[in-house]
Formats: structure tokens, sequence, C-alpha cells
């Protein structure tokens, strides 16, 4: 019961994974931009109205409760770094039944949070087109649905660019407000006509603007060293956005007063701005209004559809919602879903700004209250696969706060927004009692907790032996990617292997695009398996056949070669052998992948250029003396002995020959020349301790030479050339253009020696 968290038979062969592609600051990027958004844009105005200057304490209270389930979801992060974040954290610990109310409340909240999104968005364009505000959301709704239906790969990686401008948005009106404050306006702090009454009403309609850092868990399978990125990302987000609400609240305050009418306004940040700055500052907060709203849209309806997938993979909702498109290979069921109860509850709730804030909190808000006790139950029930690496600090305080916290939110919660918010509970129990309760479902770990789980160190002691064990060994790297190159390309890492004892590491990078989540891509490619062999299936019973043993994975990811040089950063390769079709001289925008692993990684890398590897008979080795030639000699002096083929080391002098010599003392400087000649070939061999045919000859072009030798010779192997440092092509211009001219396949060899010295 405590073997997999996920609960699934798992195929160790060729079972894809997802790549981990998201760095630190973009992480935290995910986490304040969906928290700086209509929240800071729209409502300040508005509850600053309903408190006075006490509503710098809601910000601070909500900020406050966020930073302890941040605490928690942490550590449950760093445990369970899979997609689907506070959805899989409670389904985990919980079961189906718990899992499958929150998730429908998870999934409902990102619809609610992005129709207040799409609303404030209406609003900041109403000011300027004179709209309505409803109909300009529908229509943004419709164009963003749109965007993410055909997976634009833009969309995801403009993320941390669009932050990058809110801040700068803010800061500016920050900068410009704090020097025009009036103290009289933020006295009394708490109104004696509203009360402290007013900080607790403002509570529930706040905290939609603090659900952005749990997005963050969301794609924590996504994530760099998540061991260190997803608390810091979590935590670092909330702080610093709360920092900047207070701040930017605290100058609204102080250049307007709270019982002001205009106060109220949804474009009240933008009025000031026009007042402060002029138009050019009407027009910054203009921009970062519509950037915050559209891109925590957005964000929620990325995050909205990881949450579905991770329903779906624990059959808490049909098959239905994980469909892929053919073509544009997103998740478009999800999608269009997603999207259509958006632009209906714009329809009905346009006009309820506040509600709908209060409905997105209400549910976040039971999510984060489950995380909270989720922490502890894990953390009691020592389960065998959870292992965080990060530790609630205060433990058991934080989680008890934490849960305290959000319960003191909700209770101050409007009525209709509890109507609303248990009658969603509600329909998700009655649809899991109907439709999901008979099918086979996960095991939560409070089950587990209450049952007193058997554990077996013994086995998990053994495991983790040979899981270190295997670790150890030499390892050959194969990315696979063309069916028609395969054959070829593990014919000779087979060989590699071979001789090295290695492990050969075979792997399959199937690209999905940004807006896809990368769970979808697993699925499909598992779907795709059951229909067909796959690359891996192939390559990995010719490595059985060859007697080599081959450990095979597919990996899903957004970056081709991030996803290569990711695992060659994780099991560091003794060598590295990719395939490679097309021209030699091709741009670098067609042939990013070969080039993108080539130039940064440090292990020693052999790309063939195939054109055909039976009956090889003859191997020509161009040697011009450095590390990349002799490791050249030593590879191709491995396949000479597995083939039966004769070695030629060839060494290409420039210059005129004997026939064009005017003078006896010419034509003897020219045999002497070539006897020096000879006599490096000869050092360089014993180097290697490679045996091979010695041949030296003059020529006025060093690839011609190359390639007339060529003609008898059934295969050319040859290190990267010197120009590599100054040209910083695939592999410097000989070995480039000697690849486009002869008809044989050629081995091209760069020695790790090289890569290592300081340029």
């Amino acid at each position: 019961m405590s073997k997999n968290p996920h609960n699934k038979k798992v195929s160790s062969r060729s079972s894809a994974r997802l790549h981990r592609d998201l760095s630190l600051g973009a992480a935290i990027s995910v986490g304040i931009g969906t928290m700086i958004g209509a929240g800071i844009f729209i409502l300040p105005g508005i509850v600053a109205n309903k408190a006075g200057p006490a509503v710098l304490l809601s910000f601070v209270i909500c900020g406050f409760i966020a930073v302890l389930i941040a605490l928690c979801m942490a550590e449950l992060s760093t445990g369970m770094p899979y997609a689907g974040g506070g959805y899989l954290f409670v389904v985990r610990a919980f079961g189906p039944l718990v899992g499958s109310i929150i998730g429908w409340a998870l999934w409902l909240s990102l619809m609610f949070a992005s129709a207040f999104y799409m609303i404030g968005f209406g609003h900041y364009m109403g000011d300027v087109l004179g709209g309505s505000p409803t109909l300009i959301a529908l229509i943004m709704i419709a164009l963003l649905g749109l965007l993410n239906f055909i997976g634009a790969r833009e969309t995801g990686g403009t993320q941390t660019l669009i932050v990058g401008l809110l801040l700068f948005v803010l800061v500016t009106f920050i900068l410009f407000a704090v020097f025009s404050i009036k103290l009289e306006y933020l006295s009394p702090f708490v109104p004696p006509e509203i009360g402290f009454q007013g900080v607790l009403i403002t509570l529930p309609i706040l905290f939609v603007t603090f659900l952005g850092f749990a997005e963050i868990s969301a794609v924590s399978e996504e994530i760099r060293n998540p061991n260190r990125n997803l608390p810091v990302s979590l935590v670092g987000s909330v702080i610093l956005v709360t920092l900047i609400y207070c701040l930017v609240v605290f100058c609204i305050l102080g250049l307007k007063s709270y019982s002001d009418p205009s106060m109220a306004q949804e474009t009240v940040l933008m009025q000031l701005s026009k007042e402060l700055i002029g138009r050019g500052g009407y027009l910054l907060v203009l921009l970062g209004g519509i950037l915050a709203t559209v891109s925590s849209a957005n964000a929620s309806v990325m995050a909205a559809s990881r949450v579905s997938f991770a329903m779906g993979r624990d059959q808490l909702l049909p098959e239905w919602f994980n469909q892929i498109h053919s073509r544009f290979r997103t998740p478009y069921c999800s999608i269009s879903v997603t999207m259509g109860v958006t632009a209906l509850l714009v329809l009905i709730l346009g006009n309820h700004l506040e509600f709908l804030a209060e409905v997105a909190g209400f549910l976040s808000l039971i999510l984060y209250l489950l995380i909270a006790l989720a922490s502890m139950v894990m953390r009691y029930a020592r389960l065998d696969w959870y292992r965080p690496s990060f530790r609630t600090p205060l433990f058991p305080l934080v989680p008890l706060a934490g849960m305290s916290g959000c319960v003191f939110v909700i209770v101050n919660t409007t009525r209709m927004t509890l109507i609303v918010g248990y009658l969603i509970i509600a329909v998700s129990l009655i649809w899991y009692v109907l439709f999901m309760r008979k099918k086979k479902q996960l095991v939560g770990a409070s089950s587990i907790l209450l049952k007193q789980k058997l554990v077996k160190p013994l086995v998990a002691r053994a495991e983790e032996y040979i899981a270190a064990r295997r670790e150890t060994f030499p390892k050959v790297l194969v990315p696979l990617a063309n069916p028609e190159t395969e054959r070829s390309l593990l014919k000779i890492s087979t060989i590699f292997a071979k001789n090295r004892g290695a492990l050969l590491r075979l792997i399959h990078v199937i690209s999905v695009p940004m807006q896809t989540p990368l769970e979808a891509g697993r699925q499909e490619y598992e779907d795709l398996r059951k229909e067909k062999k796959s690359l891996l299936d192939v390559a990995s019973k010719h490595s059985s056949e060859q007697g080599v043993r081959a450990r095979p994975s597919a990996i899903v990811a957004h970056n081709i070669p991030s996803a290569i040089l990711g695992v060659v950063d994780m099991e560091n390769p003794d060598l590295i052998v990719m395939g490679w079709k097309g021209e030699a001289r091709m741009s670098s925008a067609r042939r990013p992948n070969v080039v993108g692993v080539i130039r940064i990684a440090k292990e020693n890398v052999v790309v063939l250029k195939d054109r055909g590897l039976q009956n090889i008979r003859r191997i020509l080795v161009p040697v011009s003396g450095g590390p990349h030639a002799l490791l050249g000699l030593e590879l191709a002096f491995e396949l000479a002995k597995e083939w039966g083929a004769s070695l030629t080391a060839l060494n290409v002098q420039v210059g005129k020959g004997m026939a064009a010599s005017s003078s006896e003392f010419e034509r003897e400087s020219l045999n002497l020349f070539q006897d020096k000649a000879r006599e490096f070939v000869r050092e360089t061999l014993d180097k290697v301790n490679v045996p091979a045919e010695e041949r030296v000859v003059l020529n006025t072009d060093i690839v011609s030479a190359i390639v007339k030798e060529s003609l008898d010779h059934d295969l050319i192997v040859m290190g990267a050339s010197e120009e590599w440092a100054v040209r910083r092509w695939l592999f410097g211009s000989i070995p480039d253009q000697v690849a486009d001219r002869t008809s044989v396949s050629v081995i091209m060899v760069r020695s790790k020696e090289e890569k290592e010295k300081p340029e």
C-alpha cells in the first residue's frame, strides 16, 4: 500500500517521466505572477473603503496565514514532487473521497479566480474603450482559450518577463507616491464608524490575492533542484508579494481618504497614477493591470488543466478530460470546459466582483486547511516513499496555526459565499458516491496510519543498495529520436558499451508545447506504446541481443537539449553517442538539439553521420594531434576489432607534391617533411597503443585529401578540428565539410579533455 504514491504499475524499462525545466526564478514568477493580478490592481480601493487604514492589517493577516500554509506545502512538495499540487497532497493523505471533493473545489476555485481576473481586465480596458467590462472579459476569455488550445510555446516563456514588468509598474507607483502621502488620511488607523469588523469582512475577499503560491506546487514535478527551490519559491513569493501589497495599499490610503466615494472604484490605482505622474503614469498602470489580469488568468487555466489531469490519473474524472488534440497536443477538452465555465461565471456574476473573489478564496481556504492537516498526517504516517528533504519548522505548531488561520477567515465569510461553497462540496461528494466510488482507487496515508502500516525496512534498504550500486556503473548515453538512424546508432553504441562494461542509457525525449502539461505528454506516450513498439522497445531488444545491459526511459519535456543535458548532469555518462540526420552545415535553427547538447556537455561526445554501416572493412582515421584525435583512434580501434576491419591513420600535410618540385633540394625537403609526418603518426599511435596502417599525403586542401582517401574506405572516424574554440560550430569547419562531401558514414569525436581546457 505504501510502495508507490500513484499506486500504479509503471514499467521500469521505458516509462516516461517529466523533465525538470523550471528554475528558481521561473518557479517564483509562477507564484508572483498569479498573486500580483487583479488582487492588487482591482481590490485595494474596494477593501480600503470597507476597512479604512486598518485594511493593511487584513493584508498582513492573509500573508501570515499564507506563509504558514506555504511552509506545510513546502514539506509536502519535496516529499511528493509530482504534477497535481495541492490536490495531490490531499488525495495521498486522505484517499479518493476527500481527494475527489478537494479536486473539484480546487478546479472550480481556479475558474472563479479566472472569472475574477477577467472582470478586472474588463474594467481596465473598459476605462479606455468605454465598453462593457463583462463583454470585454468574454472576448478576452475566447482569445485566451484559443491561445491555450493551440498551445503557443511563447506563452510559457513570457511569464518571467511579465512578472518583471508588473513589479516595475508597482515599484514606480510606490516611489512617486511615497513623497506625496498625507498622514492625516491614515488616522485613525481603525475608523470608529467601521471598527475591527472592517478587517474581518475584508479577509475572505483579499485571500484570493494569495492563491498564486499554490500553483508553484502544481508544477513541482517540473522544477529543478526541488529540495531547495520549492521551499524558497513558496515562502519567498508570499513574503515578497505581502510586502508589495502593503506598500501599494499604504500609498493609496495616504493619497486619498478611505471615505472618498471614488475610493471604491476598481481603477483607483490607475486614477491615482494619473494624478501623480500624468498620462504616462495612467498608461503604465493600465498596461500593468492588463498584463496582470491576463497572465493570472492564463496561469489559472494552465493549473486547472494539471489538476484535471491529476484527477483523471487517479480515476476521479472521466478519461474524456485527458484527451490530447492530435495536432496541437494540448488538453483541449479540459481547456474547453475550463474556459466555458469561466465565461458562464463572468456572464452571470460579472457585476459581483467581490463575490467571485470570496468564493475562490473560500474554496482555496478549504484546500489549505486540509494541506496543513495533510502535512501532519504524512509526517506521522512515515511512509516508505515519502521522504521530504524540507521539514516544516516548529512542527506541529505551524500546521496547527495554519489550520486555525484558515478557519478564522472562513467563519468571517458571507453567508451566500458559504452556501455556494458548501453546495460545491456536496455536489462533488454526490459525484464521487454515484460514479467514482466503485472504481479502483488509492489508499490514503490517513487510512494506512490508522491501520498501523507494516514497514518492510529490509526490502527498502536492499532496493536502496541496488540503486546506489547501479549509479556507480559506467554509462554510455544514447539519445534516440529518428527510427531511420537508430539501428546504426545502436550498432556502435553497443560496441562502446560492451568494451567498457558499461550500462547503455537509452533515452527518448518527447517534446510537448509549453502550454501542454507534461503529465499529458507522458499519458500520450503511454497510449502510443500500447498501440505499437516505441523506439525504446526496439532499442532495448537490440541491446539485449548483443549482451549489453540497457536502461531505457522516455522523458517528456518542453525543451529537448535541456532534457538531455539534465540526464547528463544527473548521471555523468562516460560517453554520449548521438545520431545526426541532415546536412552538416545547416543553420543552427534547423539543428538545435545536437548543437544544444554538444556545446554545453562536458563529457566525451560521439556524433554519427549515418550513410550505412554494413560490411565495414576499412576504417579511415585522420590524425592531426590533440585529445580529439587520440579519442578518435581509440574508438575506431574498438570498432575495427569488433568488425574485423583494417585501420588507416591518415595525416594530411598541406603543400605541393613531388610533381610540383622545381629542384632536387625541394624534393629532398619534401621527403624529410614526410618522414617527420610519419614519425608524428607513429608517436600518436603509440600514445594510445593502437596498431594501424600509417599514411601521409600532401595536398593543397585537407578536406579534399580526406574525401579522396575515403573512396577506398567504408567509414571515417575523426576528431573535432582545432578550430572548435574559434568557430563554435558543430565540430569545426573541416569535419563539417568532410561529412558533407564524402559518401561514407562519418563518426565525429569530441574529447572532454579539450572541453575542460580554459579558453
